[in-house]
């Protein structure tokens, strides 16, 4: 037997003693956040997979550990980072219902965006520090530093170009449900998420329906395409999205004793008999809601299509009214690159955006600009309505969470004694959205007495963790995996209100955000949709039920009911009322991913005749 040179034994021994630190480390941390994550945040774990999260956590430790080199800086800069990405989780499960995703590494630039002075200064500190002591402590004129970077980047490039087949294996060994992120991460860990997830979406994303699969998806489906000739006169269309705008009455008198829509907003919305938009989306991303309102095509992703999915110049609503001749404008009193809504608006056929700094935002809370002054300085600057047909699209801010008050905001309702605060704010934001909304809306119909007015809301607002007072009033189970169809409905749905001109208001009744823009061409008396004909649900596939896609999933709802009738499809349960659901959605997919991120077969087809 050879001897092991005394200075090599020693390396190794004080290797083996660093790897134990960083393994105790690990699974002290892990231990201290899961406690903090479920009885400080109020997040549900489960404790039988608490290894692999351990073992997440530990594996990044590793990897910092083989860059430095030197315990106390890898546990210095990696436990911080660790507990940051933990806590970040825990809040946007509380938030959104949904775990952390690979969209938040392209979505991280806004949290700098939102806000200004010392807080952006300390958002971007936070962002940018870990990585510049990364570089700085990294043993750069070590071999074998480049050896860990070598292979880590062949890693990842295999991982990208093997993308299907490595998630199908980690599929199995590991589990997944479309429709349960939550789950998925809590029996994952978070890391493993985020790996596994990342490695999900190399294999969607670059990798564009074929043509045959997109004419596959057209068989059947309305010709679509190009849009003929328009009637005249070409009417102005005012299309305003509500910030976080729903009836807080459904949610019962004990939180909500007093109604606090104006009577002019009820009477209105009750003329319309109380027609409901259903969103994509619940607590946030209203993005996903423009999309669909701006495009006609569902969000069935989990992500925000503004960033990363909508690629293509496409015949999106702006787009085909530009074309008609109409003066197309965008208006949001936020930073512009929100949701990277300057590229996505520039996409869908925008003319013209207005943003926050063109705004005087005197007249805000916290940053959000109060609705009256927003229309008046919207107006103002659209000029006369009588110039040029228009198309305004108008973005609220003000309702926005966490639904500040002043002595100015606050006061004008109450919520129930045994209301979280969060309500009380949000009670007297509605307050004052639904008198300003009436108020400009009477002196929109004076103005413009022909327009094609659209007015709803966005998505339901936060209104505590998980789904905070609504688990209570739905009586929601504990897991999203055993909600009824009803209830999810109820989740997505938002007032919404239709005014046809001098024929006044619609009786809509129930509609996925996505079928907005063929509704409007069809009101504009435009009798050809366009590509917007390719969302509807073909012939007899839903028995005459609205298809509202959620993330992982799809309800079916009956449009004849004011409350109830929705079914809750799920891919792994094979209800037989689903299958002709099932078999759109996946076709409806395909035309997606080809119209906005793809080489656009099946414009081409239309062209082609």
């Amino acid at each position: 037997m050879t001897d092991v040179p005394g200075g090599a034994a020693t390396s190794a021994a004080r290797a083996g003693r660093q790897a134990l630190v960083l393994v105790l480390a690990s699974l002290a941390t892990t231990l201290l956040l899961r406690l903090v994550l479920e009885h400080l945040m109020g997040v549900p774990l489960e404790w039988r997979w608490f290894w692999r999260d351990a073992l997440g956590n530990l594996a990044f430790l590793l990897v910092l550990w083989a860059l430095i080199r030197r315990p106390v800086p890898t546990l210095a800069l990696g436990l911080p980072v660790t507990a940051g990405f933990q806590i970040c989780n825990g809040i946007k499960l509380l938030v959104l219902g949904v775990p952390a995703s690979p969209d938040d590494f392209i979505n991280v630039a806004n949290l700098a965006r939102l806000t200004e002075g010392i807080a952006r200064v300390g958002v971007i500190a936070a962002l940018a520090v870990p990585v510049l002591a990364l570089v700085w402590l990294i043993r750069w004129r070590s071999v074998a530093t480049w050896a860990v970077i070598g292979f880590g980047t062949l890693v990842v490039i295999a991982s990208i170009q093997y993308a299907a087949p490595l998630r199908a294996g980690l599929d199995r060994e590991f589990g997944n449900s479309v429709w349960d992120q939550p789950g998925n991460y809590r029996q994952r860990g978070l890391v493993l998420h985020l790996v596994q997830e990342s490695i999900r979406t190399a294999a969607k994303v670059g990798r564009a329906p074929e043509r045959d699969a997109v004419i596959a998806a057209l068989v059947g489906r309305e010709p679509g395409g190009e849009i003929g000739a328009w009637p005249e006169p070409r009417r102005n269309v005012h299309m305003i999205l509500l910030e976080s705008f729903f009836d807080p009455v459904t949610l019962g008198p004990e939180l909500v004793p007093e109604d606090p829509f104006s009577p002019e907003f009820r009477a209105l919305w009750d003329s319309t008999g109380n027609s409901i938009a259903l969103s994509p989306v619940f607590g946030g991303y209203t993005a996903n809601a423009e999309f669909e309102s701006l495009c006609g095509f569902p969000v069935t992703e989990n992500a925000v299509f503004f960033e990363g999915w909508l690629r293509r110049d496409v015949p999106c609503l702006p787009a085909v009214l530009d074309a008609a001749g109409y003066r197309t404008v965008a208006s949001h009193p936020n930073v512009p690159g929100f949701w990277n809504r300057t590229h996505a608006y520039q996409l869908t056929g925008f003319e013209e955006y207005l943003s926050k700094k063109d705004f005087d935002m005197t007249r805000s809370i916290n940053g959000l600009l109060l609705d009256d002054s927003y229309y008046e300085q919207l107006y103002e600057q659209l000029g006369p309505l009588d110039a040029t047909p228009l198309f305004n699209y108008a973005l609220t801010y003000f309702g926005h969470l966490p639904f500040p008050t002043d002595e100015e905001i606050g006061g004008k309702v109450a919520a129930g004694p045994d209301a979280p605060p969060l309500l009380a704010g949000y009670l007297n934001h509605v307050w004052h959205k639904s008198r300003d909304f009436m108020t400009r809306l009477a002196v929109l119909r004076a103005q413009d007495p022909d327009a094609l007015i659209i007015a709803f809301g966005d998505h339901l607002p936060y209104l505590g963790p998980g789904y905070g007072v609504y688990s209570d009033t739905l009586t929601l189970p504990e897991l999203r995996e055993d909600f009824s169809g009803d209830q999810l409905e109820y989740l997505v749905g938002t007032p919404l209100i239709v005014i046809d001109g001098a024929h006044g208001p619609v009786e809509a009744g129930k509609v996925p955000l996505y079928q907005l823009p063929a509704m409007i061409l069809s009101l504009l008396g435009q009798d050809d949709p366009g590509m917007f004909a390719w969302s509807d649900p073909l012939d007899g596939a839903s028995g005459g039920r609205l298809m509202r896609p959620v993330y992982g999933m799809h309800i079916e709802v009956d449009p004849s009911r004011r409350d109830g009738g929705a079914i809750a499809c799920r891919p792994e349960q094979a209800l037989e009322a689903c299958a002709d659901g099932h078999d759109w959605l996946m076709r409806t997919r395909t035309l997606i991913g080809d119209l906005f991120s793809g080489r656009q077969f099946a414009l081409d087809a239309v062209n082609d005749g």
